[in-house]
């Protein structure tokens, strides 16, 4: 496995923690992001076409970080939802 790769991986899995602690946190809260349910949805509908789009492009790397917001969008509108 060359270097490139490990970096890759551990940056990936810190990257990961991170978001599962930041949706672990909002849950904790009961709070989602700041911002109306309305506004969440169309942000993650764009990000889900701009993931999409970067995955056709084959730009795995941004492809990957905005689906990780999708996740992350989706986690604040079940919390909101649910708990607001």
């Amino acid at each position: 496995m060359s270097a490139g790769k490990m970096i890759v991986g551990v940056v990936g899995l810190i990257y990961a923690v991170i978001l599962l602690n930041i949706i672990y946190y909002m849950v904790q809260t009961k709070a989602g992001l700041a911002f109306p349910v309305w506004i969440q949805i169309v942000l993650g509908v764009c990000f889900l076409f701009v993931s999409v789009s970067n995955w056709k492009a084959k730009h795995y790397i941004f492809g990957s970080l905005f689906a990780s917001a999708v996740i992350l969008i989706a986690a604040s509108v079940i919390v909101t939802s649910v708990f607001g």
